[in-house]
C-alpha cells in the first residue's frame, strides 16, 4: 500500500500544472475510466520526461540515470504490470529521441530528479 502511495506521488508530482491527479490507492481495483486514463497519462509523461533528461545527461552522468530510469520501470512493472511499464518505456524512447530545445535541459533534469527524489520503490 505504502508502495503505491509513493509511486502515486510521484506521478502526481511530474503532471503538467497540476492537471492530472493521483488516483486513491484504495480504489486502484475499481477506477473508472477518466482515472485509469490519468494514471496512464501521468506514467507516459514521467517516461517522456525521463528520456528527455537522458538525452540531456552528460556522459559521465548517464550510468547514473539509466539505473534511476530502470528502478523506476521496475516499480511500475512490479505495481502496476507490463503494460503500464510499456507506456513508460516507449515514452521513454520518444523522449530520447525526439528533437528537444536544449534550453529546457536543465527542466528536464530537475523534473526527473525531483520524481525519483520521492521514489522508494525498492
Amino acid at each position: 500500500m505504502r508502495k503505491i502511495i509513493i509511486l502515486m506521488t510521484i506521478l502526481w508530482g511530474v503532471a503538467i500544472n497540476g492537471a492530472i491527479a493521483a488516483p486513491q490507492a484504495q480504489g486502484l481495483g475499481t477506477q473508472s475510466p477518466d482515472e485509469e486514463e490519468k494514471l496512464d497519462n501521468a506514467i507516459e509523461q514521467l517516461g517522456y520526461i525521463s528520456g528527455a533528461a537522458f538525452q540531456c545527461a552528460k556522459l559521465n552522468n548517464a550510468p547514473s540515470l539509466e539505473r534511476d530510469v530502470m528502478r523506476v520501470f521496475s516499480g511500475i512493472t512490479r505495481l502496476f504490470g507490463s503494460d503500464r511499464a510499456f507506456f513508460y518505456a516507449a515514452a521513454y524512447g520518444a523522449g530520447a529521441t525526439a528533437s528537444i530545445d536544449r534550453n529546457k535541459c536543465a527542466d528536464y533534469t530537475r523534473q526527473f530528479q525531483q520524481a525519483i527524489q520521492k521514489e522508494t520503490l525498492e
